[in-house]
């Protein structure tokens, strides 16, 4: 069993600065997060998707430079979906490669796994491949993050009813789209 002294659950932004931080106070730090890449929502499905998807409409298209070069002005004709998503990916990816670089660099051991409980200061983190690893620490913080909400009684079919997570999967663009919630991300994507 690993002995640390403070360990997070969950790489999302809070998690992220309390795991340095600890570490950068001299605390042997471990974070764990089940989903890969880390980052939480707000770098996988969250605000840096929704941002980078709007920027990328706006640079490919040239709304942005329009008005210095008039409104023939396009620096690519006949956008697709598969551009924005290629965009996205790219995002992505350097954007976690940042995180992850670092926590390493700030001396944050990362765990891929699920943690779950098993006495109040120890967690047990079950690995991609099967294997389980138990970490016992003074202290834990859990920053899990949120999901998209799924009312009771409304068939998510992440084809015609999506979520902000579905909306992420699509392989082709809806002509229409209707946001129902105002939350920052159905916000953002309105």
């Amino acid at each position: 069993m690993e002995k640390v002294d403070f360990l997070v659950i969950g790489s999302g932004p809070a998690g992220q600065k309390a795991a340095i931080q600890a570490a950068k106070l001299g605390k042997k730090t471990v974070l764990v997060e089940r989903r890969t890449p880390v980052g939480g929502v707000s770098v996988n499905t969250g605000t840096i998707p929704s941002k980078t998807l709007r920027e990328a409409v706006l640079y490919l298209t040239g709304w942005r430079q329009r008005s210095f070069y008039g409104r023939g002005y396009r620096l690519k004709n006949g956008v697709t979906f598969q551009d924005l998503t290629e965009r996205l990916s790219i995002t992505i990816r350097h954007e976690t490669e940042i995180i992850r670089d670092q926590l390493v660099r700030n001396g944050v051991e990362v765990c891929d796994g699920h943690g779950s409980f098993t006495t109040p200061n120890e967690v047990a983190v079950q690995k991609s491949n099967g294997d389980v690893c138990h970490i016992h620490a003074e202290r834990i913080l859990l920053a899990t993050g949120t999901v998209p909400n799924r009312p009771p009684g409304i068939a998510f079919d992440n084809h015609r009813i999506i979520d902000s997570d579905g909306l992420l999967a699509l392989k082709t663009l809806p002509r229409t789209l209707t946001v129902v919630g105002a939350g920052v991300i159905g916000v953002e994507y309105a």
